[in-house]
């Protein structure tokens, strides 16, 4: 166990959430506007849909918790709307980048380094506690989503974001893929190639389906709602010139049928017992 939780943490330490996609200087103000540009882009998580998910302009004077806070984005939109927020994450480097990008909105936060089995907070202590991406990495996600509960506040709000066992990424473009994409591909089988979608060298990436959660979630959580978005128009026409002209003539990838029914990104909000 020990040599796996090294195995993720090194991998997390050398390939930082976005780093990979971002031309700037690791930390650069250019670092941290690219990638919110990318992020908030309306084949991702655009802005307004972000805020849907977490409710930021509800959250002033809120305790909020952000487990595996990467390089800070989502604590910095809650910290905007006046939220008192705090973050935790495997990584240094996500600590560190976390920190800059706070240091130079001028923001207020605290960041811990911990890999979530332990949570060095006190029980109830917070409102809202996120947890974005980060489930999918852990071969036994359990001991974190029972600290997730112990320090949420009674009828706290947790938000949940995992890849979505259902989409088309992990049915379609996974098995393109595996059979006539990049050499990198072949003579993998599935599960490696969905730890891919992080890296080359991602040790675990896991989809889960809406019952999967709803089991992993009912001894602590009830309420749980469910959305669903994200499939690029360059991924569902399986073409990059074909999809960009789709895009002209069809809903914004956001809120098209196909994202909110095939997208890669599952969310789930729920509210502690």
């Amino acid at each position: 166990m020990k040599a796996e939780n090294s195995i993720v943490k090194n991998f997390w330490e050398n390939n930082p959430v976005g780093a990979k996609f971002i031309d700037a200087e690791l930390g650069s103000p250019d670092f941290f506007k690219t990638f919110d540009m990318k992020r908030e882009a309306e084949n991702c998580e655009p802005s307004s849909f972000s805020n849907k998910i977490h409710e930021y302009d509800r959250s002033e004077g809120k305790m909020v918790l952000d487990v595996g806070c990467g390089n800070g984005y989502v604590l910095a939109q809650y910290a905007r709307y006046g939220a008192r927020v705090f973050g935790i994450d495997l990584t240094e480097k996500a600590l560190q980048l976390s920190q800059r990008r706070f240091q130079l909105s001028q923001f207020k936060a605290e960041f811990k380094l911990t890999d979530g089995k332990i949570i060095p907070y006190t029980d109830n202590a917070f409102d809202v506690i996120c947890c974005m991406g980060v489930l999918h990495h852990i071969a036994n996600p359990r001991p974190m989503i029972n600290e997730i509960n112990r320090v949420l506040k009674s009828n706290g709000q947790a938000i949940f974001m995992v890849y979505n066992r259902a989409s088309f990424r992990n049915h379609i473009t996974f098995r393109i893929r595996k059979y006539i994409g990049p050499k990198i591909y072949r003579g993998k089988d599935m599960q490696q190639i969905r730890n891919m979608n992080d890296g080359p060298d991602c040790p675990l990436a896991m989809v889960y389906g809406k019952r999967e959660i709803e089991r992993l979630l009912k001894d602590g959580f009830q309420n749980l709602s469910f959305l669903i978005n994200k499939l690029p128009y360059e991924e569902l026409f399986i073409h990059p010139t074909l999809g960009y002209y789709m895009a002209r003539l069809l809903p914004t990838p956001s809120e098209s049928f196909f994202a909110r029914k095939w997208g890669w990104n599952l969310y789930v909000k729920g509210n502690k017992k």
